[in-house]
């Protein structure tokens, strides 16, 4: 991950790298906000975007940190994520 983090850095200087890295993470993208549409998100492209960025914060936060030195649990995160999902998927029992 540090690797992947230290190219994500280098592709902000080099244009052609960093068609390439977004080229790369594409697919991620898209799966997202199939998955959203599939939920019945009003918008999966930009719901898929606050899931990739809360995953990758997540990820940055653990590895590299904002100096809190702490690994989230697997409740944290399932927490973290059932709360997400939530704020941004219709709620079914509401008309």
């Amino acid at each position: 991950m540090l690797a992947r983090y230290e190219l994500a850095l280098e592709a902000t200087r080099r244009p052609r790298l960093r068609a390439a890295y977004d080229h790369a993470g594409q697919p991620y993208r898209e799966h997202a906000a199939a998955l959203f549409a599939a939920a019945g998100s009003p918008d999966p492209a930009r719901h898929a975007r606050l899931l990739v960025a809360w995953g990758e914060g997540v990820m940055f936060d653990t590895i590299a940190g904002a100096g809190n030195n702490h690994t989230p649990t697997a409740e944290e995160i399932r927490l973290s994520m059932t709360e997400l999902l939530r704020a941004t998927l219709p709620d079914p029992d509401r008309p």
